[in-house]
C-alpha cells in the first residue's frame, strides 16, 4: 500500500492535526526522537515510566501552592503505588478516585504542625485552559518481562495518560484494533492503563470509545456534538466530540462509573446520548435556578425540570445516576434525590443501579439503614432527615400531610407518565411543596400525557427509537405478522349465544352483566378461541426452535387464564416437535457433521424450560378450576424459585416465558430476542413491551416482534395520536386534557362535581355530603348506602360511571395545582364509590357463563389456511419509524375539532355507546363477523408492508422538508410565509435573500402586538390592521418588477388567510406560544 493511504499518514497524521489545530492540544512525535533523563523531551527517565513527572509536579505545585516538597512527593508516590493482588479494573478505580477527588497526603507544615488528609488537586475542572493537554504519537513503553509496545497516540493531561487511541488503516476491520492491539497492550503494558480514562479505536471511517473493562460490542460510537446533529461516524467527530478540552474534563469528572454489582469491577463511560442528554438537563436546571433568583420565573416554573425521554434500552437508569451525581458534585445545596417508581421490580432495578456504582450502600430492603421506603411511616422518617438519595414506590405516599419545606429536594419520577397522576401524586406534592421534579421516560408522550408536560415541563432531552438503533445503543427490531385467517362457520351463533345469555340473565347481577359486556367488547371469545390458540401454539414452537440466534423468548397472552392455556398447548406441541426431530435424526440421512449438529439442536430443545409468570389473586384456584386448568404447579414454581434471575441468566435453560402483564415493562433481559404478542397493547405499554427485545447482547443482531393480533395497527394508532391532541368528531376516545386558563379548568371541575352531586341527590336519593362529613364507622355505613343508591338499576350505575369519569378528567387536567386540595374531599367521595363499582365488576365471577359462550365460539370459529408468503416479505424494520419527526408534524397540525361538548351532551353520547356495546342487545352474528373481518385485515402481509412503507416514505418526506427549512435558516413559521411569497416566482439570489428577510421581519413585527390580541381575527379593527400591515409591507418591500401589483395583491391575501388560520391570538399559534 502506498504511503498516501497508510495508517501513519492518512489516519494518524489526521488525528494529530485535529488535536493541534482544532483542539489546541500540544503534540509531540516520540518515535526515534525521545531522549531520556532530567530535562529530556518528555522528562521521562526511562521507557517504563508512564507518568510525565515533570509536568505533573508543575501542576501539583500550581494548584496546591505553598506546601512542603514532602507533600508533593507523597502525592506522586501514592499515585504510582502498585498492587499485585488487585485487578487492573480495581487499580484503575483507585487511581480514578485520587485523580478526580484529589490525592490525600500527610505532612508537617512550616509551623511544624502535623496536617492529615490534605487532598491535593490534580486537575482544574472549572477552567480547562489551566490544565496542560499533550497528545504524543508513537511513545515506546516498556512493560512485563521488558517487552515493549508503541501505542499510536496517548493523551496526557497534566502528565497523566488519560487517553489511549489505537488506529488502523481505513481498509482494516476496526475490531482488529481491539483484538490484536488493545487486548495485547493491557497484558504487556498494564501500568499505562492504571490511569486510563478512555480508550478510542478508529480506522478513520468507523470510530468507537470504551473503557478498559469493556468488550468490543460495548464500545460505542460518538456521533454528535449536540442533540440536533444528524450524527456522523468518523475520526473527526469522535476526537472533537470527546477531546475538546472542556468536554474531555467534563466526561472524565462526571460521566465515569464503576459498577460492582456482578461481583467484579466494570468501568462504564457515558454513551454519547447520555452525555448530551444529561448535560442538557443540567443546563435547564441551572438556568431555572438563575431565572428564579432574578425573579424572571415563578416558583412553580422553577420546580418543572422537564421530561427526559430516552428510548427503552438506552441506559436510562444510568442517566439518572449521571444526572444526580453531577448535581451533587458541581452544585452547592446538599440536594436530596427522591427516586419514585410505581412497581417493585423497577424500584429494585433502579436501587440496584445506584448501589452497584456505589452511590448508595448495598443494603437489603428492610434493613434499618435502608434508603428504600418500606411503608408510608418509614417514608416520612426518611424525608424528615437529610439523605443524598431516597427510593420509594408512589404508593408509599398514602398520607396527606406536609413533611418538609425543603427546596433542595429533586424528585426523579421514573416512567413519568405513570407515576404522576391521581391522589398519591397529589400527596407527594403536598408532602414536598417546594421540591423540583424531573420525569424520566422510555416512551414518548402520547395524546393523554398533557398532564406529564404540565407537571414536569417540556422535553429537556430526546433520544428516540430510530437514533438508538442507528447509534448501536439498541439492536434493530423487526416485525413479522403471523397466524392464520379466521372464518365463522356457524350462522346460528347469534341464536345460540342469546339462548345461553337469556337462560342465565335472571341469575346475573348488575356487576356480572357489566363484566360480560367488558369481555365481549374486548373480543375475548374470538381471541381465545380454542382452534386459534392451538394453531398459534404450534406456530410458536416451530418458530422458536428454528430461529437463527437462540436467544430467549417471551409470549404475551391475553390474560392469566389464556397464559396457562397456552402453556398446556405449547408444551403439547413442544413434545410433538421433539418426537418428530428424534424420528428425523434416527433416519440414516445425515452425514457425521450434520448428525452432530442435529443432536446438539435436539439437546437444546429438550433442555429448554417453559414457565408461566402471572400475578396471584384471591380464589385463583377455583377460577382456574372452572376452566379445567390447574394453576398450582405454576404458582409453586413462581413462589419457590427466583425465576427472574434465572431468565436473565443466558446460561440457564429457562428460555421461554409466558406472561400477560408481568415482565412487560421495566424488565431487562439482553438475551431476549423474540417477543410473541397475542394481546391488544396500546401506547406506552406497547412501546415498552416491544422494547423488551431491543437490548444489546453478544451475538444478537436484532430483536424480532412476532404479531398474532395486529399489533402493527395499534402501533400506527399510537403514532396517529402521538401529539395530535385528540380524535375526530364521533370518535369514542377520551378527549385531550384541555390546556386552558386555570380559572376555566376550575369552573369545569366545579361543573362536573355539581352534576355528579345533583345526580346522586335527585336521581338516586343520596347526598354526597353525608359521605364526606361522616367519620369512622359512620363513613363505612354511608359508603354502603351510596353504593346501594348507585345500584338502583343498570342505567343509574352507568350514568354515575360516566359522570365520575368526567370528574376525574377535570381533576386530572388541573394536577398538580394545589387548588385541588380544596376539591379533593368531594372528588375522593366520588372516587371511592366509583372504585367500589369497578372492583365489583372486575371481581364478578362470570367464568361459568363465559365458559359456555367460549364453547359456542370455539365450535363456530375455524382457521382458514391462506397462501404461504415469503418470510422476508413479512419482516418489517421498525427502526424506520421516526417518532420525533412525526411528533413535530402532528403538533403543527391544527385540530379542527376542538369545540368541547357540553357536559350533558357528552354524557348522553357516552351512555348511548355503552348501551350499544351491551351483549344483551347486539346482534351477535353481525358483531362477531365484524370482529373477524377486522382481525383478518391485519393478516395480509402485502397490506401490512404497504402501510408501513407509506408511513416511512411519509417520514422521509418530512425529513426532506425539515432539512430544507434548516438550509434556509428559518423557523417553521418563518418558512411558511417565505414559501407563500416565493411560490410561482423565479428569484435571483439577491431577491431570494430579500424575500426571506421580509418574511422574518413581517412576522416578527406582527407578533409583537397585533397577533397578540385575543381572537384578533374576530375583531374588525385589529383584523384590518393586520391586513393593512401585510399589504403595506409587501407593496413597499417586495422586489419590483418580479412582483407586479397583481402579484402583491394575491400574496397579501394568501399571507393574511394563513395568519387567520394559524395564529389564534393571545400569543397562541399552531407553532406554539409566542
Amino acid at each position: 500500500m502506498s504511503y498516501e493511504y497508510s495508517e501513519d499518514n492518512l489516519i494518524e497524521q489526521t488525528a494529530i492535526d485535529l488535536f493541534f489545530n482544532r483542539l489546541g492540544w500540544d503534540t509531540a512525535m516520540a518515535y526515534n526522537k525521545e531522549s531520556f533523563g532530567e530535562g529530556s523531551t518528555l522528562g521521562r527517565l526511562n521507557k517504563s515510566e508512564v507518568l510525565l513527572k515533570k509536568i505533573l509536579f508543575e501542576k501539583l505545585i500550581e494548584f496546591n501552592p505553598d506546601l512542603p516538597e514532602q507533600a508533593y512527593n507523597q502525592a506522586y508516590e501514592k499515585l504510582t503505588e502498585d498492587s499485585i493482588t488487585k485487578s487492573l479494573a480495581e487499580i484503575n478505580y483507585e487511581k480514578y478516585q485520587m485523580l478526580r477527588n484529589g490525592i490525600p497526603v500527610d505532612y508537617i507544615n512550616h509551623k511544624g504542625e502535623q496536617v492529615k488528609n490534605k487532598t491535593l488537586k490534580v486537575f482544574d475542572f472549572d477552567k480547562a485552559e489551566n490544565n496542560h493537554f499533550l497528545a504524543v504519537r508513537q511513545l515506546w513503553i516498556q512493560g512485563k518481562s521488558k517487552r515493549e509496545r508503541r501505542p499510536d497516540i496517548i493523551g496526557f493531561v497534566n502528565g497523566i495518560p488519560l487517553l489511549f487511541i489505537e488506529l488502523k488503516a481505513a481498509h482494516r476491520k476496526l475490531e482488529n484494533a481491539y483484538n490484536d492491539n488493545f487486548t495485547d497492550y493491557k497484558d504487556v503494558i498494564p501500568k499505562l492503563f492504571y490511569y486510563n480514562a478512555f480508550v478510542v479505536l478508529s480506522n478513520g471511517i468507523e470510530s468507537r470509545i470504551g473503557s478498559i473493562t469493556g468488550k468490543y460490542q460495548h464500545f460505542h460510537e460518538w456521533k454528535r456534538i449536540t442533540e440536533e446533529d444528524q450524527g456522523i461516524v468518523d475520526l473527526d467527530r469522535i476526537i472533537v466530540g470527546v477531546c475538546e478540552k472542556n468536554r474531555f474534563l467534563d466526561l472524565f469528572e462526571n460521566f465515569i462509573l464503576f459498577d460492582n454489582s456482578m461481583g467484579k469491577t466494570v468501568k462504564l463511560i457515558a454513551r454519547n446520548h447520555q452525555f448530551i442528554g444529561v448535560n442538557k438537563a443540567i443546563e435547564s436546571f441551572k438556568l431555572k435556578e438563575e431565572l428564579y433568583k432574578l425573579g424572571k420565573i415563578s416558583v412553580e416554573d422553577k420546580q418543572k425540570l422537564g421530561v427526559f425521554w430516552h428510548t427503552q434500552g438506552s441506559g436510562k437508569s444510568y442517566s439518572m445516576v449521571f444526572f444526580a451525581q453531577k448535581i451533587h458534585h458541581k452544585f452547592t445545596g446538599s440536594y436530596t434525590f427522591l427516586i419514585v417508581t410505581d412497581r417493585n421490580e423497577l424500584d429494585a432495578q433502579i436501587y440496584g443501579t445506584f448501589s452497584g456504582v456505589g452511590a448508595v450502600p448495598q443494603i437489603q430492603s428492610g434493613n434499618q439503614n435502608s434508603l428504600k421506603a418500606e411503608s408510608g411511616k418509614h417514608l416520612k422518617q426518611l424525608l424528615g432527615s437529610e439523605h443524598r438519595y431516597l427510593f420509594t414506590l408512589i404508593h408509599k405516599f398514602n398520607f396527606e400531610q406536609e413533611i418538609t419545606q425543603r427546596s433542595n429536594i429533586i424528585v426523579i419520577s421514573d416512567e413519568a407518565h405513570r407515576t404522576q397522576g391521581g391522589s398519591l401524586a397529589m400527596n407527594l406534592r403536598n408532602a414536598l411543596p417546594n421540591a423540583s421534579y424531573i420525569g424520566f421516560t422510555g416512551t414518548p408522550l402520547f395524546k393523554g400525557d398533557e398532564i406529564t408536560k404540565r407537571i414536569f415541563g417540556d422535553y429537556v432531552s430526546c433520544y428516540d427509537f430510530k437514533r438508538s438503533v442507528d447509534d448501536g445503543a439498541t439492536v434493530p427490531l423487526y416485525y413479522e405478522n403471523r397466524g392464520e385467517l379466521l372464518g365463522l362457520k356457524n350462522p346460528q351463533i347469534n341464536e345460540q349465544l342469546r339462548e345461553v345469555i337469556d337462560a342465565e340473565t335472571e341469575d346475573l347481577d348488575s356487576d356480572q352483566r357489566s363484566r360480560i359486556e367488558q369481555l365481549c367488547a374486548m373480543e375475548y371469545p374470538i381471541i381465545t378461541a380454542r382452534k386459534r390458540l392451538n394453531a398459534i401454539a404450534a406456530d410458536v414452537v416451530e418458530h422458536f426452535c428454528t430461529r437463527g440466534y437462540k436467544g430467549k423468548g417471551m409470549f404475551i397472552a391475553f390474560d392469566k387464564i389464556t397464559a396457562v392455556k397456552m402453556y398446556d398447548l405449547i408444551s403439547h406441541h413442544w413434545q410433538k416437535y421433539v418426537e418428530r426431530l428424534e424420528k428425523e435424526i434416527s433416519k440414516p440421512k445425515y452425514g457425521d457433521q450434520e448428525q452432530l449438529e442435529k443432536n446438539r439442536e435436539l439437546k437444546w430443545i429438550k433442555e429448554t424450560e417453559i414457565c408461566v409468570v402471572i400475578s396471584s389473586e384471591q380464589n385463583e384456584i377455583q377460577k382456574f378450576r372452572n376452566w379445567k386448568l390447574d394453576i398450582e404447579p405454576h404458582r409453586e414454581k413462581m413462589n419457590s424459585q427466583d425465576l427472574e434471575t434465572r431468565f436473565k441468566d443466558d446460561g440457564d435453560c429457562f428460555r421461554f416465558v409466558i406472561v400477560c402483564a408481568m415482565w412487560i415493562t421495566g424488565f431487562d433481559v439482553p438475551t431476549l430476542s423474540t417477543l410473541y404478542i397475542d394481546k391488544p397493547l396500546k401506547s406506552h405499554t406497547l412501546m415498552q413491551a416491544i422494547a423488551r427485545a431491543n437490548r444489546i447482547s453478544e451475538g444478537k443482531n436484532n430483536g424480532l416482534i412476532v404479531d398474532y393480533i395486529e399489533t402493527y395497527s395499534a402501533l400506527l394508532d399510537a403514532l396517529a395520536i402521538y401529539g395530535t391532541g385528540g380524535g375526530q368528531d364521533g370518535g369514542s376516545g377520551d378527549p385531550e386534557p384541555p390546556v386552558k386558563p386555570k380559572e376555566e379548568l376550575i369552573q369545569q371541575l366545579e361543573e362536573a362535581l355539581l352534576a355528579t352531586e345533583s345526580f346522586m341527590k335527585e336521581e338516586v336519593n343520596f347526598d354526597l355530603n353525608e359521605l364526606i362529613s361522616s367519620t369512622s364507622l359512620g363513613k363505612i355505613a354511608a359508603l354502603d348506602r351510596a353504593i346501594n343508591a348507585v345500584y338502583t338499576n343498570d342505567n343509574t350505575k352507568r350514568k354515575f360511571q360516566v359522570l365520575a369519569r368526567e370528574v376525574f378528567r377535570k381533576f386530572k387536567a388541573l394536577q398538580p395545582d394545589r387548588v385541588l386540595n380544596e376539591y379533593a374531599p368531594r372528588k375522593n367521595a366520588v372516587d371511592v364509590i366509583y372504585s367500589a363499582i369497578e372492583d365489583n365488576v372486575e371481581s364478578a365471577d362470570v367464568s361459568e357463563i363465559m365458559k359456555k359462550i367460549q364453547d359456542i365460539v370455539d365450535d363456530s370459529v375455524e382457521n382458514l389456511v391462506c397462501e404461504p408468503n415469503d418470510k422476508a416479505d413479512k419482516m418489517l424494520d421498525l427502526s424506520g419509524l421516526n417518532f420525533t419527526l412525526l411528533e413535530k408534524y402532528f403538533l403543527k397540525t391544527p385540530n379542527k375539532n376542538t369545540v368541547v361538548q357540553s357536559l350533558k351532551s357528552r354524557i348522553e353520547k357516552q351512555l348511548k355507546r355503552m348501551v350499544d356495546r351491551n351483549p344483551m342487545r347486539v346482534d351477535f352474528y353481525t358483531r362477531y363477523q365484524q370482529i373477524i373481518d377486522e382481525y383478518n385485515q391485519g393478516k395480509d402481509s402485502v397490506t401490512i408492508a404497504e402501510t408501513f412503507r407509506k408511513l416511512i416514505d411519509y417520514v422521509n418526506a418530512l425529513s426532506d422538508e425539515e432539512a430544507d427549512t434548516k438550509r434556509e435558516g428559518l423557523t417553521d413559521e418563518q418558512k411558511a410565509i417565505f414559501d407563500i411569497l416565493r411560490q410561482g416566482k423565479t428569484l435571483t439570489e439577491k431577491e431570494r435573500i430579500r424575500v426571506k428577510q421580509i418574511s422574518i421581519e413581517l412576522l416578527e413585527e406582527l407578533k409583537k402586538d397585533k397577533l397578540n390580541v385575543e381572537q384578533w381575527s374576530d375583531k374588525t379593527v385589529t383584523a384590518a390592521a393586520v391586513f393593512n400591515m401585510v399589504s403595506k409591507t409587501l407593496f413597499e418591500d417586495l422586489p419590483y418588477p418580479t412582483y407586479q401589483s397583481d402579484d402583491v395583491e394575491l400574496k397579501t391575501n394568501l399571507v393574511y388567510e394563513h395568519l387567520k388560520q394559524q395564529y389564534f391570538g393571545a400569543g397562541v399559534s399552531v407553532y406554539g406560544n409566542y
